[in-house]
């Protein structure tokens, strides 16, 4: 995860399971976000996903008023999805700006 700071992608660190963060199973964190979320626009809320190119425009949601760290503006984040048998599975790339 990075945030744009005085025009500058910045890593933001990982505190409390947000930001530049390492997560050991997906699936079971995805499945109640998608379904409050994403469901609506044709992604898969259960693993293993379907290979596709799925993209999502103009997405709404409203954030907890209290993230472990400030975010504000713009925000990209990749993620890339391993296994330890089959290896590199697939990659997420999301561009948000967040405004309170």
């Amino acid at each position: 995860m990075e945030a744009k700071v005085a025009g500058f992608w910045i890593k933001v660190p990982c505190v409390e399971n947000v930001g530049s963060c390492n997560y050991t199973d997906v699936c079971k964190d995805w499945t109640p976000i998608c379904t409050t979320y994403f469901e609506k626009y044709g992604l898969p809320c259960t693993c293993p996903f379907p290979a596709n190119t799925y993209t999502v425009s103009d997405f709404v949601a409203n954030v907890p008023e209290k993230l472990p760290i400030s975010l504000k503006g713009d925000v990209r984040i990749t993620g890339n999805f391993l296994s330890p048998t089959a290896g590199h599975l697939a990659c997420l790339q999301a561009e948000l700006n967040i405004q309170s």
